[in-house]
C-alpha cells in the first residue's frame, strides 16, 4: 500500500486526524490571525489549495469582495478580505486547512509557524 508520510513518520491520515482535532478546539479568530500574519509566506504552488473545499471559491470569494484571480495573486487585501469573510462563515478557515492537509500531507511546512507548532506537540503525545 502506498500511503504518503509526512511529519516523520507520521501517516497522512493520522496528521489530517490530528489537525482536524486540533482546529476543533481553536477559536476561529486565532486560527484567521495565524493565517493573516503568515500566509502571505506560503509557497505559490501550496496557496492554491485552500480554496479547494466544498463551499464554491467563487462564492467565497464574491461574498469577500473579491476574486479568485485577486486572491491567487495576493493583491492589495484580498487575502485579508477572505479571511474576514471566513471569520463570519464557522468552520470555513478549519475545512480548508483539514482538507490542505490531508490532501497535501508533504505541505506540512506551508502551515502558519503557531499551528504547525501546536500540532508538532500534540504528534508528540500520539507518536512517542
Amino acid at each position: 500500500m502506498n500511503r504518503r508520510m509526512s511529519l516523520g513518520n507520521v501517516p497522512a491520515d493520522v496528521l489530517a486526524g490530528a489537525v482536524e482535532k486540533l482546529l476543533a478546539r481553536m477559536d476561529e479568530s486565532d486560527l484567521a490571525a495565524f493565517y493573516d500574519r503568515e500566509l502571505a509566506a506560503m509557497p505559490a504552488d501550496d496557496y492554491p489549495a485552500f480554496r479547494e473545499r466544498g463551499e464554491s471559491s467563487e462564492d467565497a470569494a464574491e461574498g469577500a469582495g473579491t476574486t479568485l484571480d485577486a486572491i491567487a495573486r495576493r493583491e492589495g487585501g484580498a487575502v485579508s478580505a477572505l479571511l474576514r469573510y471566513a471569520l463570519g462563515n464557522t468552520d470555513l478557515i478549519k475545512e480548508a486547512t483539514v482538507l490542505f492537509i490531508a490532501e497535501r500531507p508533504q505541505s506540512i511546512a506551508a502551515l502558519p509557524a503557531g499551528l504547525r507548532d501546536a500540532l508538532t506537540a500534540r504528534l508528540t503525545g500520539i507518536s512517542s
